[in-house]
């Protein structure tokens, strides 16, 4: 978010509880809700990626250079993943622990239509650029030989294209340097993908028809650059970061990927953590055989009687002051009510406050607990609108299990409404709740009751 701006006005809440714009460590806004997520432990990850912390320093253990991680990191949308992820390259980006390449897929691929080829050109490109840009010289031998890869695969692609299309298709291999070459070609190659559904298949076809050549010279690739950015003090590994799978378009799409492609993510030896789609983590068992996955969940704000947990409550209080100033709110318990019903989730938050603002008496110039109530009923009541009765019914059922300090068994129905948010899970998803803005909804209370 650029210009980020604390609201001291009720017309400047609006900007500053933007929910779809996720906000890094160095951001005014950020919140570390680490030490409040239960059973979720930020130094798991670390060790994942055979990575020490002592002291506040983080360094990569280089015994386990050639043990590459394959890491997911999964979770209900809206749980902070982004922001996480932003976190972690910041304290991972360091000459004696990772050199990181953050690749969103989400804001330079097209989301309508795209693969894991895609995302591996995308990666290389990404890779090309920083060392390009940080002066890294990487040895010769292996930029060559991609080199002459690319321009074999750029004949054969030419061939597929039809008459114009196939002429003006071309990998630009000049440049002042090897890097600069592969780092138009991959340029190119981007472009081409994203561009006409033609051209697009012909590529992706032709590149995946050599998939095995193609992982041997990434990965023969990825084996030069640690050794360069070692000799450079850059990093002692390379850990690309690629976020924004969950934001394509189908699930389909997100399916595919990650499941139908994992014998090529397979074929990948270079340290990566995805995150990982809500929808893929009943894959868990078959994604556990090729990868490591960890689920980030919501901050837990009550216990399963209802009982609050007050460090929970007050990050989150942290998190408000953070973007609106307390005199815009009549009271904390206005805060604090918003706060509980969005669930532990930073995103729910937002938009509750965001819906507060607008329902606000503009005369008295703040949220006051009528706007708030107003909010939350639209909100519960658009969030309800098309319950089944089997949702219901579920509903029901996973209520009167928390009452009873029971475990609710996962099935289709709740997988679904964990996608759109009805429900939301806590720790590893044992514990699972009705997401508090669902339960003041009119046909929850009629069909479930208070």
């Amino acid at each position: 978010m650029s210009d980020p701006k604390k609201a001291t006005a009720l017309e400047e809440i609006d900007q500053a509880v933007v929910f779809n714009e996720p906000v890094g460590p160095d951001h005014p806004f950020y919140t570390d809700f680490s030490t409040v997520r239960g059973d979720f432990e930020e130094n798991r990850v670390y060790k994942i990626l055979n990575v020490s912390r002592k002291s506040g320093n983080f360094s990569f253990d280089i015994r386990n250079s050639r043990n590459k991680t394959l890491f997911f990191l999964g979770g209900m949308r809206g749980t902070g993943k982004t922001s996480e992820l932003a976190k972690y390259v910041k304290n991972l980006h360091r000459p004696e622990c990772f050199f990181c390449v953050t690749c969103n897929v989400d804001e330079e691929l097209d989301m309508n239509d795209v693969e894991y080829m895609d995302i591996l050109v995308f990666q290389l490109e990404k890779l090309t650029a920083l060392l390009d840009e940080r002066r890294i010289k990487v040895d010769d031998g292996i930029l060559e030989r991609f080199e002459k890869w690319f321009q074999t695969r750029e004949t054969e692609i030419k061939k597929s294209l039809k008459g114009e299309a196939g002429a003006e298709f071309g990998l630009d291999a000049t440049g002042p340097s090897l890097l600069k070459a592969i780092l138009g070609i991959t340029g190119k190659l981007k472009l081409g993908i994203t561009g006409s559904k033609e051209r697009a298949t012909v590529i992706r076809t032709t590149l995946k028809n050599r998939f095995p050549e193609f992982a041997n010279l990434f990965n023969q690739f990825v084996e030069e650059v640690n050794l360069a950015l070692r000799q450079n003090k850059a990093g002692q590994e390379l850990l690309f970061v690629v976020d924004g799978l969950e934001k394509t378009m189908s699930v389909e799409t997100r399916r595919k990927i990650v499941i139908e492609e994992s014998n090529r993510l397979r074929q990948i030896k270079a340290y990566t953590i995805f995150t990982l789609p809500i929808e893929l983590m009943r894959e868990r068992q078959k994604i556990a055989q090729f990868s490591t996955i960890e689920a980030f969940p919501f901050v837990k704000l009550l216990q399963r009687d209802g009982t609050p947990i007050p460090a929970a409550i007050e990050r989150f209080r942290e998190f408000v002051d953070k973007r609106i100033d307390a005199a815009l709110f009549e009271s904390e318990a206005v805060v604090e009510k918003a706060i509980l019903h969005g669930g532990g989730s930073p995103r729910e938050l937002l938009r509750i406050l965001e819906n507060a603002s607008f329902q606000a008496d503009e005369s008295k110039a703040k949220i006051d607990m009528p706007a708030l109530d107003k909010a939350l009923t639209r909100l519960g009541n658009q969030a309800a609108q098309y319950l089944t009765d089997d949702k219901l019914s579920k509903l029901k059922e996973i209520s009167e299990n928390n009452k009873n300090n029971r475990d609710t068994p996962f099935d289709d129905i709740i997988q679904e409404m964990l996608e759109d948010i009805i429900v939301m899970e806590y720790n590893d998803g044992s514990y699972k709740r009705v997401n508090p803005v669902v339960e003041l909804s009119n046909l929850y209370r009629q069909y479930v009751g208070n």
